[in-house]
């Protein structure tokens, strides 16, 4: 049974690339984004991930790797994940990551990291919380509820889902 769940947003790309933000590839991650990845890695290291599920742009496959020389997790691509597209609702990326959820409480898995983008993780947010959590209490870049290479970990109680936001590069770099 799935127990905890930790929602990873990619770190920073590279501006200014001219390559759509939306679709594949996408862009990179900026050096500052290496760095932050490494970070979130370093804190994901204690965590026991088993598994990362990831976006197929770029940028979170690039995010996952760094991730992944700390937290030895394998990597598997999930379409699910991907970024909002500009010509899809909203409710379609909460529909496609619900999906992706439930399948994966399905599997054995006790502690996954979903490596993924802004939007799929205000999805995720907003089901895991039954709608109840206040994110307007997290706003980040472009209205985004984490940081770029911030995480949200989710842990399963008696109760449901219990979230918090559990790291950002800003917290790395306070010490």
């Amino acid at each position: 049974m799935l127990k905890e769940l930790y929602l990873i947003r990619h770190a920073h790309p590279q501006p200014n690339t001219g390559l759509a933000y939306d679709r594949v590839p996408g862009p990179p991650l900026s050096e500052a984004g290496r760095e932050e990845a490494r970070a979130t890695g370093l804190y994901l290291s204690q965590c026991g991930l088993e598994q990362l599920f990831v976006s197929p742009l770029d940028r979170t496959q690039e995010t996952a790797r760094l991730i992944a020389e700390h937290t030895q997790a394998p990597i598997q691509i999930e379409e699910a994940l991907a970024e909002h597209r500009s010509d899809e609702s909203f409710e379609s990326v909460s529909a496609r990551v619900q999906a992706l959820l439930a399948r994966i409480e399905q599997d054995s898995f006790t502690r996954v990291g979903f490596v993924t983008h802004g939007s799929p993780t205000k999805a995720l947010l907003q089901t895991l919380s039954n709608g109840a959590l206040d994110l307007s209490r997290f706003v980040f870049d472009n209205g985004n509820h984490v940081p770029t290479a911030g995480v949200w970990r989710a842990e399963r109680t008696s109760e449901g889902w219990r979230l918090e936001l559990v790291f950002t590069p800003a917290m790395a770099r306070a010490g």
